[in-house]
């Protein structure tokens, strides 16, 4: 078994798959308004695969399909405390139930994807083999034959064990690249298929310029760069620490008054 700083973790042996990755990318947004500021990105996506349907989800499609398609897991999905929770796991059971490529809004692609003969690509996002303390998955990328059973492991831990979070920091780790990162390397040796790549394939550390982008696009190695804009965040650090103000004042004047 190679270590998972290895671009090629496991695969069939000896031919080329028939459960292929569905020739699908989707995307994820609240509307079908997509801000201007992510158009370079999801131009980039089309443009460099003009053979691929492409879906964007918008919040109302994503209840439906979970409410309709999964209806024992939307209980759990619709309690989430925090929108960007339904948000990770919507990803999860797309990749589930219809398979093909998932990317965030801000990723830009420098060249196509190309992995037609695996069953499952997912990307690190940290890498030992490159420097990180330990190595973690990113979910900002990632492509899948339907019904992996990486997705069954993963759908059933959100299930079984319903993520709950009151804390910013809690999210990446109950249903983000944390959650994804525990499934894999806990049961790795059970998942055929699999290309996880290392970490300057989709998560190179900065692109600054047009300089850089050419490095990069000549090294061969990098398909795209997630520009980890993160708007989720601050409209939560924005909420939280306007509650946090609200209640602060409460705190000082609301029992004088």
């Amino acid at each position: 078994m190679d270590g998972p700083g290895s671009a090629l973790v496991r695969r069939d042996p000896g031919h080329r798959s028939p459960k292929l990755i569905p020739r699908i990318i989707h995307q994820l947004w609240k509307t079908e308004e997509v801000p201007a500021q992510w158009a370079r990105c999801v131009e980039s996506v089309k443009r460099y695969h003009p053979g691929w349907e492409y879906r964007l989800w918008t919040d109302g499609m994503m209840d439906d399909y979970v409410r309709s398609e999964y209806p024992d897991l939307y209980p759990v999905y619709s309690g989430f405390t925090r929108h960007i929770m339904r948000v990770d796991v919507f990803r999860y059971v797309l990749l589930y139930g219809i398979g093909g490529l998932y990317c965030d809004l801000d990723f830009e692609f420098l060249r196509p994807y190309d992995y037609a003969d695996a069953q499952m690509v997912l990307s690190l996002e940290r890498d030992e083999a490159y420097g990180d303390p330990h190595s973690g998955i990113a979910n900002f990328f990632m492509a899948s034959m339907p019904k992996h059973p990486f997705w069954v492991d993963v759908l059933d831990d959100v299930k079984s064990h319903p993520p709950v979070s009151e804390v910013f920091g809690d999210i990446p780790f109950i249903t983000g690249p944390g959650l994804i990162s525990r499934i894999y390397f806990d049961n790795q040796q059970r998942y055929e298929g699999v290309v996880l790549t290392p970490q300057p394939t989709f998560s190179p550390r900065r692109v600054r310029g047009r300089s850089e982008r050419k490095i990069y696009l000549n090294s061969g190695m990098t398909y795209g760069f997630h520009h980890g804009w993160g708007t989720w965040k601050e409209r939560w650090s924005r909420a939280y620490i306007g509650s946090k103000i609200k209640s602060q004042f409460a705190k000082w004047f609301g029992t004088s008054r």
